[in-house]
Parts: structure tokens; C-alpha cells; sequence
């Protein structure tokens, strides 16, 4: 009787003890049951940047001059650069905070090598997908500041790391299942081309990027191509957490109400609303100090100082370009002028007044060379190709 007394509750207790796994299992994995695409939710995180002495050897920095000769604006020998800082987390993408002058990055993942330096102005980040190292150097200025890091991927730590990575194979095959992902909810209220922000992710409760405050409203008198200095060879599904890594920086690492750009493309062609407040509204933006109010920005999606940005890059912009200022009563192959509000970055003082094209790139107005020379040859073009679309 004794031995039957103490074996009972242990029987009852065996089911209890087989379904704790499940349980947990299926809380592990609720978020990604759904027929929309799973993403983690985006972190940031801030290292003030190690002390940086000038370079004393001349044959060091004439080498460095040489073997970024010509790349994104970069001029003159190094004179500055940091030892490779490891970062308190891995990160997607980096940048000294509110930095609006030139610096230049490269990025590693442990034990991997380095990427290619990458220069970033103007409140820019570089991507970095990836990283757990970066280095930053300059070739006019001290290197001071906050690096601020921004990681996309879930995977500050290897446990986030492998949660995630479960919740996306469970959420593809989810996806797969269903045969078709469920429109967004806003879809009927929006043109069909763009990737809305709630698509993105901006609109996320945690880990998103909501606006400050409520945008302003200016009036559209030209476009201006930007390019966003990130990896060319990224993936469609990438995209997404790129976009919205640029957003949380420009909001939480410069302070901005919002990411700076109206509008992204991507080398699928895709374009991504940028700045909330309505793609057919005047949103003011803030990508070219200066000239803001007047314009509309949209970013391609890479480094196009050295490589030619794809067919379906220049389609994308075409698109967005050719709508906008149709909707804007703007011709794409005319001329306009701008006043300027002035700033560090802008060429015309504040108070005067600039000509301009109507479509042009962002280093007319600005001290840069975005959006990167082999883009920036293909204005023309593209200005033509906008005319034709309206006409």
C-alpha cells in the first residue's frame, strides 16, 4: 500500500512535466505565428569613442590616401584613425551620433575581416549587418564623439540570437503554409508600389521607430537623390530592417523626430515610404540642410561611388520621382529656385537664393559627394527618363 500511495501523485505529475516543454515552445515561438513576415524587434545602444591620436607616420597615411583615392569624397591623407573598438553588442549599423562632417568606417565580424572603408556625412550611418568590431577614421578632423549602434537582427546575445533564428524558420514556414501573406491593413489607403512603414516595421511597438512629433509641411519644388553608403549586396529581405535601422539612428542617435529621407529604393526596385506623415504630402524632411523644406529626398539603397546603381534601382527611382512631382505640379526638366536656410553643410548662406534643376543630387546643395559618383552621372538620364514617364 505504501509503494501505491507514493507512486500516484508521480503519475498524476508526469503529464504536467511533458507539457512544460510544449508550453514553453510554443510561447517561444507565438510571435512568429503569422502569415506576415517576422522581425525582431531593432535595439540601440551607445559606446563614446576611445581617445584618438593624429597619425605621425606620413608613409602610413599616404598609403591609406592611395587606397581610397576618389572614394565618396574622400580627400587628402588620413590623418586620424582609431584603434578596431569592439562594439558592447553586435550591431547592424554604426555612426557617431549627430555627426554632420565626414567619417569614414570599416566593420568586422569577430575573427572575420574587415569591410571596406565607408564614408558617411551628414547624419548618416553606414551598414555593418553583422558586426562586433568598427573603426573609424578622418582625414580633416579629430575623431570625437558616441558611436551609436543600432542591431536589427535579435542577436545582441546567443540566446536572442537562436530565438530568433527559431521564430524565422517557424514564421517562413508558416508563410510557406498559408500560400500567400496576409495585405496590409492600410493597403487600400496607400499606392500599391510602396512599402509602407507599418510594412517595415516603424510602426512596431516595440523596437519600431514612431516620429517624435508630427510632421511639417513644406512644398515640393525638386527631388534630390541621396544614396545610403550600405552594402550592395544585400538581400530583399534585408531591406526592411536596413530601413528601419536608418530610421531608429536618425531619430535616437541625431535626434531627429524621424528618419531623415521621404522616401528609399532599393537594387530590387522597391520603394519604401520614409519620413511618416503621407507620401502625397509635403512632408519635410531632413536629408539636405539647407534646401529641406523645398524638396523631396529619396535614397538609394548602397554605395554607389564605385558601382553603377542596378536597372531596377534607377526604375524605382524613376517611379517615385516621376509621381511625386506630378503630384507636385513640377516638371522633371526644368529648372527652379531654391532660398536657402542655411547650415554647416550648405553651400548658399542663409537668406540667398539658389538655381537648381528640378531633379538633382545631393552634393549641388551640400558639402558631399552623395549620391556617389557613379550614380550621380546617371542625373541626366534619369531626369529624362522621369519626363518621359509624365509626359
Amino acid at each position: 500500500m505504501r509503494n501505491r500511495s507514493n507512486s500516484m501523485p508521480l503519475r498524476r505529475f508526469i503529464p504536467f512535466l511533458l507539457a512544460v516543454p510544449a508550453v514553453a515552445f510554443l510561447w517561444a515561438v507565438a510571435p512568429a505565428l503569422s502569415t506576415t513576415p517576422y522581425r525582431p524587434a531593432a535595439v540601440d545602444f551607445e559606446q563614446r569613442v576611445p581617445p584618438v591620436q593624429k597619425l605621425r607616420d606620413a608613409t602610413a597615411r599616404t598609403a591609406e590616401h592611395g587606397a581610397a583615392h576618389g572614394h565618396y569624397g574622400a580627400h587628402g591623407p588620413v590623418l586620424f584613425r582609431s584603434r578596431p573598438i569592439t562594439a558592447p553588442h553586435r550591431f547592424d549599423l554604426v555612426g557617431i551620433a549627430g555627426a554632420t562632417h565626414a567619417y569614414e568606417y570599416r566593420a568586422r565580424a569577430a575573427g572575420g575581416g574587415w569591410s571596406r572603408w565607408m564614408e558617411a556625412d551628414n547624419g548618416d550611418p553606414v551598414y555593418a549587418g553583422g558586426s562586433d568590431e568598427v573603426q573609424v577614421r578622418s582625414r580633416n578632423r579629430p575623431i570625437r564623439g558616441t558611436l551609436h549602434y543600432v542591431n536589427v537582427a535579435g542577436d545582441t546575445t546567443t540566446a536572442g540570437g537562436l530565438l530568433n533564428g527559431l521564430r524565422s524558420a517557424v514564421n517562413s514556414a508558416v508563410v510557406t503554409l498559408a500560400g500567400t501573406a496576409v495585405p496590409d491593413a492600410s493597403a487600400a489607403a496607400r499606392e500599391p508600389d510602396f512599402i509602407t512603414r507599418g510594412e517595415w516595421g516603424a510602426n512596431r511597438r516595440q523596437g519600431g521607430c514612431k516620429p517624435r512629433d508630427k510632421p511639417d509641411m513644406g512644398r515640393v519644388k525638386a527631388g534630390v537623390i541621396h544614396h545610403t553608403v550600405s552594402s550592395n549586396d544585400y538581400s530583399e529581405a534585408e531591406v526592411p530592417g536596413i530601413v528601419l535601422g536608418i530610421c531608429r539612428f536618425h531619430r535616437n542617435g541625431n535626434g531627429w523626430d524621424d528618419i531623415g529621407y521621404n522616401a528609399l529604393v532599393d537594387r530590387f526596385g522597391n520603394v519604401y515610404q520614409g519620413r511618416a506623415g503621407g507620401m502625397s504630402r509635403p512632408v519635410i524632411g531632413a536629408h539636405a540642410e539647407g534646401v529641406n523644406t523645398q524638396t523631396t529626398g529619396v535614397a538609394a539603397i548602397g554605395d554607389f561611388t564605385r558601382k553603377r546603381p542596378s536597372r531596377k534601382l534607377q526604375r524605382g527611382l524613376i517611379r517615385y520621382l516621376a509621381w511625386k512631382l506630378e503630384i507636385s505640379g513640377v516638371p522633371a526638366e526644368g529648372s527652379t529656385h531654391l532660398k536657402s536656410t542655411g547650415g554647416p553643410s550648405q553651400k548658399t548662406p542663409k537668406g540667398e537664393r539658389m538655381r537648381v534643376k528640378t531633379i538633382f543630387n545631393h552634393g549641388t546643395t551640400n558639402y558631399t559627394a552623395c549620391a556617389g559618383a557613379r550614380l550621380n552621372k546617371l542625373i541626366p538620364k534619369i531626369r529624362r527618363k522621369v519626363a518621359n514617364r509624365i509626359g
